[in-house]
């Protein structure tokens, strides 16, 4: 599993932060977001994440998912996990959001996330289980690699983990669980992040590849003998806003095949 930076800036003064003193996991459910689809697996994934928090010797923290309630416990977390949707601004990178249940009015924003300075408190961990969190839609801004994932990795925490397009919702539940373990399999050492990602990713790959070549049944039999089909891949809807000006999906991304591919890890 490859890492990413915004810079190599970015990498020097993470690894130059010491380690935070916090035991805060910030978990932030924004799965019935107004004017949204709902979410049907969020609140899932932050009950499974409570019981791994406990396990990490962190003290779980649920705020409303209003926008100045998760600015204040930003300032005093070790892992911040957010769930819900996101959006891509295609003119404007700065203004991509993730959706918190005052959006409309107070938008919590790309520009929100880089105007914190968490540099001296180093959190350890943004997890934004959310789709396209690390996409930039304009041809012309793609050089500039502002998105909500490098907003996070400038603001000062020393990893994030996101995602490049829509990600199936039931599939965020596995992928973040699998994750998880990882790092406190690790004691939550640099190395044990991206090692999550990778062996996430790969559980997931090898359950599709089962599911939709290992897995064979009969049919009508034919002059040759039975027929074989291969069995139907269960197909979950994705986070995605209700938004027109979303954008396309990724082939093959928004249909639960690729549900595994988009995650990626920035970080020292």
């Amino acid at each position: 599993m490859s890492s990413y930076a915004t810079s190599v800036s970015a990498i020097v003064q993470s690894r130059r932060t010491a380690p935070v003193s916090h035991n805060e996991a910030l978990l932030v459910s924004a799965g019935e977001t107004p004017s949204l689809r709902r979410l049907a697996f969020a609140h899932k994934e932050i009950s499974v994440l409570q019981d791994v928090c406990h396990r990490m010797k962190l003290k779980p923290v649920v705020p409303e998912p209003i926008r100045e309630d998760v600015l204040s416990h930003l300032r005093k977390c070790k892992i911040f996990h957010f769930v819900g949707h996101g959006y891509t601004d295609t003119a404007d990178p700065s203004r991509s959001q993730l959706y918190l249940n005052d959006w409309e009015t107070s938008p919590l924003t790309v520009a929100s996330l880089l105007e914190l300075n968490l540099h001296r408190e180093g959190p350890f961990l943004a997890y934004l289980s959310a789709c396209g969190t690390g996409q930039i839609k304009s041809q012309k801004l793609f050089d500039e690699g502002i998105h909500i994932i490098s907003a996070c990795q400038l603001a000062g925490f020393r990893h994030v983990i996101g995602t490049l397009w829509e990600v199936n919702d039931q599939s965020c539940v596995d992928m973040a669980a699998i994750i998880y373990e990882e790092i406190l399999r690790g004691d939550m050492s640099d190395d044990s992040v991206c090692r999550g990602v990778h062996a996430a990713t790969k559980a997931k790959r090898d359950q599709w590849l089962d599911e939709t070549y290992g897995a064979e049944k009969a049919t009508t039999p034919t002059e040759n003998g039975p027929r074989k089909e291969k069995r139907e891949v269960d197909v979950e809807r994705d986070i995605i806003s209700l938004d027109e000006d979303d954008g396309q999906s990724i082939p093959g991304a928004g249909n639960g095949l690729l549900h595994w591919v988009p995650y990626v890890h920035f970080g020292a």
